[in-house]
């Protein structure tokens, strides 16, 4: 399984970066996310399922999944289907002081033959980058992080 690892240094403390970004309705302003939907209510915690519609690759597709470890602060754990392949994502949250390092690594399965498979990977590589730089930009802005999303 494909292996994807990304960071960002955010100019905030963790507790605030990890209430942005556990707050999976806050996705639509810094990842390429729409409709999303929560069934377990707030707050998130170990068994919320969450569901929503991404673009990639000019084309929709639905993710599905679990959140199946939540350590407040620290780490998010989600398992699930995305566009029908099987994903693991998991998000550590690091103090160190007034900032916050946040890593996240991605295990997808893709079952499409090898050279489309490479671009895929590549592709959602650079996606998951540019999403996470979009983070670190919005949160180091020192934007009011209470609003609501920017997308209904």
């Amino acid at each position: 399984m494909p292996k994807f690892e990304t960071q960002v240094l955010v100019n905030r403390p963790v507790f605030q970066v990890f209430r942005y970004v556990g707050d999976f309705n806050n996705d639509v302003n810094w990842r390429n996310v729409h409709n999303i939907g929560i069934t377990s209510g707030d707050p998130i915690r170990t068994g919320s399922m969450v569901a929503m519609t991404r673009r990639i690759m000019g084309r929709k597709g639905f993710v599905n999944s679990d959140v199946t470890d939540y350590d407040r602060n620290k780490k998010i754990v989600l398992k699930g289907s995305y566009w029908g392949f099987p994903f693991v994502s998991t998000i550590i949250f690091d103090h160190r002081g007034q900032q916050t390092n946040v890593r996240e690594s991605l295990e997808i399965r893709t079952r499409w033959f090898f050279w489309f498979g490479i671009f895929f990977n590549l592709t959602l590589k650079g996606v998951l980058r540019r999403e996470w730089e979009a983070l670190k930009q919005l949160l180091d802005s020192h934007a009011d992080l209470s609003s609501k999303s920017k997308r209904s």
